[in-house]
C-alpha cells in the first residue's frame, strides 16, 4: 500500500501548529500552568469542569456550559504575574519563603500577620529613627564659663533636654562627662541601634575610652546615667527597649563615712576663722547643722523675713523646695555652738561674694592642716550626722534634719562616734579654742 504524503504546503503548516502549540504547552508548564476542560458526572448531574493545576495547587471549578469553563480557563492562563514574580527570585529567596511559609503555617499565623507585626513592634509604631551616638548625646549649649560663645555647639540632644527641663548644674555636669566617655569609646558616627549590653559591659569593664580603673560604685553611677539616656531614646523610638536592663547589676561596697574627730573639728575651725574668715558661715552651716555645701551657697539673709532663709527667732534654717538637692521643701534647726560661729560676723551677709572659690582655697587648706593626701569625701556632714545622732538616738530627727531617709541614717551612722564624742563636739564654741 502506497504511503500518501501532504503536500508541502500542508506539511508546513502541520509543522508550524504543533510548533505552536509545543511553545504554548511549554510556557504553561513552565508557568505551572496545566488545564483541561471537559465533561464530569457531579452529583447525579452532568456538567462541564475545568481542573488542572496553577502554581502547583490543584484547581477545579463547574460550569453549566462548555463556553464558561473555557472563560475561566482562558483568565487563568491571562493571569500569570505571580508566576513570573516567583520565577524571577533565586533560590535562596524562594527556600527562605518556602521556609518562612512553613514556619508561619506551623505557628498559626500568616507571613503578613508576622510582617505586620514586626513593624509595629519590631521597628516602633511608625519606624525606628536613625540617630548616631553623638547627634543622641548633643550639647549643653552655651557655657559662660569660656569668653568663646559664638564658636560653641549648640543645645541639642539628651543633653540639650536635660539642661531646658531644669536638671541640676551638677548632675548635668556627671551625665556630660559619662556620656562624653561612652560616646568616644564607641565611636560618634555609631548608630544608636547598635548599643548592645555586651558593649556596655565591655566600656565599664574596660574603664571607658581612657582606660581608667573604676571602682564597683562608679560603675553603678555611671550605669545608671547610661540607663537614663538609654530611656531617653527609647521614648524617641531611635531603640526598641532598654538595654542596661538586660546587665546585671553591680555589687557596690559598702558605704563607710568618714566622720571627723572633735579635735579635728577644732583645728578646721580655728584655720577658717584666722585664713578663710569669708566661709566660716558655709563652714558652720555645714558642720553644725548638716547643710550640704552646694545648698548653703544658696542660702540668703535679708532684713525681710519672707526673703531670708534665716529664722533667728525660732533658730532654723528654711528652705524652699527649689533651693534642696531633693527638690523638697526641709526645716532645719540651728544647735547653739552653729549661732555662736555665725555671729562671729557681726554683720552676717549671705550669699557670699564668690563662694565657690573661696570654699575650694579652704578645703586645701583644710586638707594640709590635717595631714591628708585628699580630703575625705563630704567628712563634715557626715560628722554632724554622726554626732547628732549619737546625742539623740532618733533616726526621725537626723533623716528631717539632714534631708535623707530613716534607713539611710540607720546604714550610715548609726554607733559611728562614742557619747562622749558627741558631748564634745557640741560643745565647741568659739570663745573655748585657742587663739
Amino acid at each position: 500500500m502506497a504511503i500518501q504524503r501532504l503536500p508541502v504546503t500542508s506539511r508546513i503548516t502541520a509543522k508550524m501548529c504543533h510548533s505552536v502549540t509545543l511553545d504554548k504547552l511549554l510556557a504553561s508548564v513552565n508557568l505551572g500552568l496545566a488545564m483541561v476542560v471537559k465533561q464530569h458526572n457531579h452529583n447525579g448531574r452532568l456538567r462541564w469542569v475545568a481542573d488542572g493545576r496553577i502554581n502547583g495547587q490543584r484547581k477545579r471549578r463547574y460550569f453549566d456550559t462548555k463556553a464558561q469553563a473555557d472563560s475561566w480557563k482562558k483568565l487563568q492562563h491571562k493571569d500569570t504575574t505571580s508566576s513570573v514574580w516567583w520565577l524571577g527570585l533565586s533560590n535562596g529567596d524562594r527556600v527562605d519563603m518556602m521556609n518562612a511559609y512553613e514556619l508561619s503555617r506551623k505557628e498559626g499565623f500568616s507571613l503578613v500577620d508576622a510582617v505586620h507585626a514586626h513593624a509595629v513592634f519590631g521597628r516602633g509604631v511608625t519606624h525606628l529613627k536613625k540617630m548616631t551616638l553623638s547627634e543622641a548625646v548633643g550639647h549643653t549649649g552655651t557655657d559662660n564659663r569660656f569668653k568663646d560663645k559664638e564658636n560653641q555647639e549648640k543645645q541639642s540632644g539628651f543633653l540639650g533636654v536635660k539642661k531646658t527641663v531644669g536638671v541640676a548644674k551638677q548632675s548635668l555636669s556627671t551625665m556630660s562627662c559619662v556620656l562624653r566617655n561612652f560616646r568616644d569609646y564607641c565611636g560618634g558616627q555609631m548608630q544608636c541601634r547598635l548599643i548592645m549590653p555586651e558593649l556596655i559591659m565591655k566600656w565599664v569593664m574596660e574603664g571607658g575610652h581612657l582606660g581608667k580603673k573604676w571602682e564597683s560604685v562608679t560603675r553603678d553611677t555611671y550605669v545608671r546615667v547610661l540607663k537614663n539616656f538609654c530611656n531617653w531614646l527609647v521614648r524617641q523610638d531611635v531603640i526598641k527597649e532598654n538595654p542596661v536592663l538586660k546587665l546585671e547589676a553591680f555589687k557596690v561596697d559598702p558605704f563607710d563615712p568618714y566622720v571627723l574627730t572633735p579635735e579635728e573639728c577644732r583645728k578646721v575651725l580655728i584655720l577658717c576663722r584666722e585664713k578663710h574668715f569669708d566661709v566660716l558661715p558655709l563652714l558652720s552651716l555645714n558642720l553644725f547643722c548638716g547643710i550640704r555645701p552646694s545648698e548653703t551657697k544658696r542660702l540668703r539673709t535679708s532684713a525681710n523675713r519672707r526673703d531670708s532663709n534665716f529664722d533667728w527667732d525660732d533658730k532654723e534654717v528654711r528652705f524652699a523646695a527649689k533651693n534642696t538637692k531633693t527638690k523638697m521643701p526641709r526645716i532645719v534647726s540651728m544647735s547653739d555652738n552653729c549661732i555662736t560661729w555665725l555671729n562671729c560676723h557681726t554683720q552676717l551677709q549671705m550669699p557670699i561674694t564668690n563662694a565657690n572659690h573661696k570654699w575650694n582655697k579652704f578645703l586645701q587648706d583644710a586638707r594640709k592642716e590635717l595631714g591628708y593626701d585628699l580630703w575625705p569625701h563630704d567628712c563634715l556632714r557626715h560628722s554632724f550626722c554622726s554626732y547628732l545622732l549619737r546625742k539623740c538616738e532618733d533616726l526621725g530627727v537626723v533623716a528631717l534634719q539632714a534631708g535623707h531617709t530613716e534607713r539611710v541614717s540607720l546604714k550610715h551612722y548609726l554607733k559611728q562616734v562614742s557619747k562622749a564624742e558627741a558631748k564634745e563636739f557640741w560643745n565647741i564654741f568659739p570663745e573655748k579654742l585657742a587663739a
